[in-house]
């Protein structure tokens, strides 16, 4: 009986640890568990989990039909319980964790049902709760405690998520706080921050409040600069050469950030003599170090056997005879290595008084193999072996015969000067990155436009 290999039983087990080891497995060994401990919710709650996280994971779509039919009849036994006990708020929560199942499920394929036959007692129930609610929130409302008011509402929503009455006090809530921060904001001058604030609220309620887009723009043409990006200094032409192209794509990068209080200008020496005006800031960049030089020169020592084939000739008969000899050698694996290193200063200063705002410097280095070159030697004449000395061979050594190295050439070289070209490359568009980012971060501390 033939057995699989040792690597593709390893291969499998691999596989297998990797699967069990996913968050889908995870989830559903964690609902497996729970059930155990007779916390059906929970386990619902894991199974679901399992199945957000791999979509038609057929066994987790099993184990939340078993599990979810169950607990959604458990949280309607509850809610009948409650509501006849007259505890409203409790048998609201049990029908709405029911529902929250039933939604759920359904959004990844699988059919719970259970709520629909007491939705009308649901709705009759929350009517006079929601309405206590709402008054409690108007009056926290009127009298400006618009935290409480906002987790008054929340609540309520969480009974009638469609009411757009109950969502209308919620965005009050909500925004009345921050719209009234921003006002505060842009009579200080921190435009910026105003901005955020007000972005920030349109993002959460999913709608403008009152006139928050027109004091977006009042900040905006307030508070908006604009910075010149100068030519790269560079002491080498070498080093101007690269920079060009560097500087072009950093100012791509620095637009591409759509930063709406900031205008990116090319002002190179053309525009700058053209211009009329002078931006706000200037970004100065000065290509601080660009080295490149070869590197490590590494040498890996190898000792051996060379077999030495001698031709002796009898002076009587003239018959000939080889004997052979095994000499001593040392060779070489040599590495040649080619190192860039790249450097760049970056500094925004106000161009009147020049004073520098914000200084940074960025660099990377690169070393890779450029060449190599193996000696060896014909792999019958070879052989490995270990010694103490560099005197010839002595009839006292051994020679590994066993052991023949395999070679396959005298001489072997590679040389790929490409490479050095793309370390290049690499260093450069490495500095774009890392400038791109260190700026992005300084134009957008509040140190610099509050």
């Amino acid at each position: 009986m033939r057995y699989p290999p040792l690597k593709t039983l390893t291969a499998i087990f691999l596989i297998a640890l990797l699967a069990a080891c996913s968050p889908a497995n995870k989830a559903l060994k964690h609902s497996k568990s729970l059930a155990k401990s007779g916390l059906t919710y929970e386990a619902t709650l894991a199974a679901l989990d399992a199945v957000e996280a791999k979509p038609n994971y057929k066994k987790a779509m099993v184990q939340v039909k078993t599990l979810g039919t169950k607990e959604i009849q458990n949280q309607m036994r509850e809610f009948n319980e409650l509501r006849t006990a007259g505890e409203t708020v409790g048998a609201l929560d049990a029908y709405v964790r029911a529902w929250d199942i039933e939604q759920r499920a359904a959004n990844l394929g699988v059919l719970l049902t259970g709520t629909s036959a007491h939705a009308s007692d649901f709705a009759n129930l929350r009517i006079g709760y929601i309405q206590e609610l709402d008054g409690k929130g108007q009056a926290a409302l009127q009298s400006e405690d618009f935290t409480a008011a906002e987790r008054i509402y929340v609540r309520a929503l969480n009974y009638d998520p469609e009411n757009e009455s109950l969502r209308a006090s919620w965005v009050t809530a909500v925004g009345e706080p921050a719209y009234r921060e921003a006002q505060s904001l842009m009579t200080e001058s921190k435009y910026r921050t105003a901005y955020i604030v007000l972005e920030d609220l349109e993002r959460l309620t999913e709608t403008t409040y009152k006139d928050a887009r027109d004091i977006q723009s009042k900040a905006v043409k307030k508070g908006s600069v604009t910075i010149g990006v100068r030519d790269v200094l560079a002491p080498t032409r070498q080093e101007l050469d690269i920079a060009r192209g560097l500087r072009s794509d950093l100012i791509s990068n620095l637009i591409g950030t759509q930063d709406p209080f900031i205008a990116w200008i090319d002002w190179n020496e053309k525009n700058r003599y053209e211009a009329t005006e002078q931006p706000d800031y200037l970004l100065e960049l000065e290509m601080t170090n660009w080295r490149e030089m070869p590197g490590v020169r590494t040498s890996y020592e190898r000792k051996g056997y060379r077999r030495v084939a001698i031709v002796t000739k009898d002076p009587d008969t003239g018959a000939k005879a080889t004997t052979y000899d095994y000499q001593k050698v040392i060779y070489h694996d040599i590495d040649f290595k080619y190192l860039v290193h790249g450097a760049l200063r970056m500094a925004l200063v106000e161009p009147t008084t020049k004073e520098v705002l914000v200084s940074r410097e960025v660099e990377d280095i690169v070393e890779r193999t450029i060449a190599t070159a193996q000696y060896s030697g014909d792999a019958t004449n070879i052989y490995p072996g270990h010694w103490t000395n560099r005197s010839e061979d002595k009839p006292s050594d051994v020679v590994n015969h066993s052991g023949k190295a395999v070679l396959t050439s005298r001489f072997r070289t590679s040389n790929n000067p490409r490479i050095i070209y793309q370390m290049q490359e690499q260093i450069r568009n490495s500095l774009v990155k890392k400038a791109s980012i260190t700026m992005f971060e300084a134009m957008h501390s509040s140190t610099f436009l509050p």
